[in-house]
């Protein structure tokens, strides 16, 4: 495997593992290397839709647990209101 190409996995993977410091690293790296952002941003959409499938199996087998289980959008903090709370974000964004 090329480096090319293990960059473009890492990027997606950073995307969909909500790792913000591994994005911007592999992001760079990626840049460096010459990747054109189509084939960057195919990548972070790879991460997503893989992010995106696994929230929905999680909030699935949530609900299996607790049946009617519910969250408001005022609970959810955004990721702005955790960097000034010098607090970690949580892993899932909303």
């Amino acid at each position: 495997m090329d480096a090319r190409l293990k960059e473009l996995i890492s990027l997606g993977a950073s995307v969909s593992a909500h790792c913000f410091p591994c994005f911007d690293y592999h992001l760079e790296i990626a840049r460096k290397l010459g990747i054109g952002e189509e084939e960057i941003q195919e990548s972070v959409r790879a991460g997503l839709r893989v992010m995106d499938g696994a929230g929905q199996k999680m909030w699935a087998r949530i609900h299996e647990i607790f049946p009617g289980i519910s969250i408001k959008r005022t609970e959810i903090r955004s990721n702005k209101q955790y960097l000034k709370s010098n607090r970690p974000a949580p892993m899932v964004r909303y």
